[in-house]
């Protein structure tokens, strides 16, 4: 009796594996790896066997303490859930936490009291590395709150006494829009790539990270695919007018699978969209020279980052009369994130009061009527 074909071996996938690109000295580029909990070197040709000795070691050097927490959450389904951007900021933020509490008993989290001076502790550590940064040292309580609060949900744990902190860092770009006059200026004077990217920012309100890597893939010719805030997964939404003209204009003389390209054809890294958005932003200024000097008020691009063209797209759709919901789902936001932008931008801008004045003259003059 013939038995059945066999399969071919699947390639092996482990959770937990840090790949790292190194460029050779032959212009080659090499893929190395590591195991991610403990940075330790991972041998390719001996995949498992290394990686089960780096997965021992971890347990062996953490059993007991917050380190374990550590692993517990930076090895859970969650995390590999989370975008890959989001997986690098956790990385270097867990090796600073594992390095200042690494050694913490887990039992701590275990007794009110212990628990209660940890966040003692943990709160003057914030304070005093929020003296050199206070981002920073937002980011890093945050991390650790959140290593806690995963541990706490898991039953690990009885007590996270990290629950809630005050945030050191204040943010008060919420009155920095680009103007309309000035992203129509920006882009008749920026180089191409960025003009793109000035288009696709002000009608999607995407990152630059996603932009810098966007596929001709993702636009169908009347819709454009972008990443969900909410969930991480891609969804279409309806290119407006003025973004499909531009992507059907380039479409005619694409060069590669990406639509913004550098000037040699590659695609842009992070430094370098970077270092040309700027450029572009200080000609605009340097064209604007006797407008900013004759009035200090005006908005210069100098006072903006690319991160506020995404605030000013939701912006214009509230202005335009979009619900939150309704501004949430045109950019794949939250309703949470949505509503939060519309409170803060247009309550500065005082578009909300124009709104509850003028809807209150219309009533009064219904009530003449």
């Amino acid at each position: 009796m013939r038995g059945r074909p066999r399969l071919p071996n699947k390639p092996l996938k482990l959770k937990g594996i840090h790949r790292v690109k190194k460029r050779q000295a032959d212009g080659s580029i090499r893929v190395y790896l590591y195991h991610r909990a403990t940075g330790l070197p991972l041998d390719e040709n001996r995949l498992a066997e290394t990686y089960a000795d780096a997965e021992k070691k971890m347990r062996t050097k953490g059993e007991g303490t917050f380190m374990q927490l550590i692993r517990h959450f930076d090895q859970s389904a969650y995390f590999d859930g989370l975008s890959e951007e989001s997986r690098k900021q956790y990385i270097w933020k867990l090796k600073r936490l594992e390095s200042r509490w690494g050694t913490c008993p887990v039992a701590t989290f275990n007794d009110a009291d212990d628990a209660l001076e940890f966040r003692k502790d943990a709160l003057a550590w914030h304070n005093e590395l929020g003296k050199a940064s206070p981002r920073s040292a937002d980011n890093l309580v945050a991390a650790l709150a959140r290593v806690l609060s995963f541990a706490r949900e898991k039953a690990v744990i009885k007590f996270n006494p990290l629950d809630t902190f005050a945030r050191l860092y204040k943010s008060h770009r919420s009155d920095l829009t680009w103007p309309e006059e000035l992203q129509q200026q920006f882009m008749r004077t920026a180089r191409p790539a960025m003009a793109t990217a000035m288009v696709l920012a002000r009608n999607t309100a995407m990152r630059a990270s996603d932009i810098r890597k966007f596929p001709w893939t993702r636009y169908d010719g009347n819709r454009v695919q972008i990443r969900s805030t909410k969930t991480s997964k891609l969804l279409w939404i309806p290119a407006t007018r003025e973004l499909k003209a531009h992507l059907d204009a380039l479409k005619e003389t694409k060069a590669g699978p990406l639509v913004m390209l550098t000037p040699t054809g590659k695609a842009y890294t992070k430094r370098y969209f970077n270092e040309h958005w700027r450029d572009d932003c200080d000609k605009v200024d340097a064209m604007n020279a006797e407008l900013n000097a004759a009035n200090p008020d005006h908005v210069k691009t100098a006072d903006l980052n690319f991160h506020d063209n995404r605030g000013t797209a939701a912006t214009l759709l509230a202005e335009a009369g979009a619900t939150a919901p309704e501004v949430a789902e045109a950019l794949t936001w939250t309703v949470d994130k949505a509503q939060k932008v519309i409170d803060l931008y247009l309550a500065r801008r005082g578009v909300l009061a124009a709104n509850a004045i003028k809807k209150l003259e219309e009533f009064r003059d219904r009530g003449v009527l």
